[in-house]
Parts: structure tokens; sequence; C-alpha cells
């Protein structure tokens, strides 16, 4: 059956909370297309995350990143997957604010630590202890994250009852119309 979208649906989130993998299942699920800004902004550069703070520095990526934000948001109601940092841009909130439907995927910093402890492509996290990052990222942006239209938690291993949840409040909030 096709779902309607009545807006874009921005997922937001800290490092590892699964934004990515919800993302692309929910867009599975309701028949729309994925943006994931991490992916776009690597197109665009032609650098990994991390190379380009490495290269560039934190600054320039979230520069790159509030106009590729900026950009997915000007089309079609679709799901867009952010960088977990994409909130501290006050332009950036401004237009999640304004030009969507916004879901902090929420997930306990010990699953995460669990979730990204091999990964070395985290560039926020290099030579330094992940658990205490993590809690430091979180307790920095939760201020952020709080003020998206719903919060879920994804800490249960099997990802779609985390994406049926979004689709029933997707549904009770009339963003999603059957």
């Amino acid at each position: 059956m096709k779902q309607i979208l009545s807006k874009s649906i921005v997922l937001i989130g800290l490092m590892g909370s699964g934004k990515s993998a919800i993302g692309e299942r929910l867009s599975e699920r309701i028949s729309v297309p994925l943006s994931d800004t991490d992916q776009i902004i690597e197109k665009e550069v032609g650098k990994k995350i991390y190379q380009i703070f490495n290269d560039s520095g934190e600054g320039f990526f979230r520069k790159v990143e509030e106009r590729a934000i900026a950009r997915v948001l000007n089309d079609a109601a679709h799901v867009i997957s952010t960088g977990g940092g994409a909130i501290l841009s006050p332009q950036t909130r401004g237009v999640i604010k304004s030009k969507s439907y916004s879901i902090w995927v929420q997930c306990d910093v010990n699953l995460i630590e669990k979730r990204i402890l091999n990964q070395q492509d985290r560039p926020l996290l290099d030579n330094r202890n992940v658990l205490d990052a993590l809690i430091e990222k979180n307790e920095e942006r939760i201020k952020f994250y709080s003020q998206a239209d719903i919060h879920i938690k994804n800490e249960n291993p099997n990802l779609e009852i985390t994406v049926e949840a979004i689709i029933k409040k997707l549904l009770s909030n009339e963003v999603l119309k059957k």
C-alpha cells in the first residue's frame, strides 16, 4: 500500500545510535527515498568523513553538512539520516524544525560503545576513551536532541521493533498517511 509523508523525516542522535540502519529500513518500509547526509558529504568532497575532519577540520565539515542538510530538505518528502553532530549548527536546527519532522534516536552510551568499539572511522573518538567521549558528546548535545518532535529508543537488537514503533508514531501524528 502506498503511504504518503506530509514532510521529510529527519533522524538525529548520537553516533552509533542506529540512525543510518533505521533510516534504511524505514525508507524501505514506507517506500520513500533515503538521504544519508554523511554519504552525500563523502561523495561531494571525495573523502571519508574522518579524512575530512583530519584534513580540513570540524568547522569545515560542519559548513558542508549545513549545506547538504538544507539542500536535501528542499527535496520531496523522504527520510534523512544525519550525522551525530549535525544539530550543533543553529542553522541546521532551524531548517530541521521548520521543514521536517524530527526523530531523536536514543541509545544508551554503553550500548553504543559496544557497537562502535572497533570502528576506526569515527573522527571525534580518535585517541580517546570511547565511553568518556560518548558521554561528553551526549551531554553536550542532549539539549538539542531533546527538541526533536519524537524520541525513540533503539536498544533492542531487533531493528524491526524500533522501525515499527516509529511508523506507529508517524501514523498517529499524521506525518505518515495511508
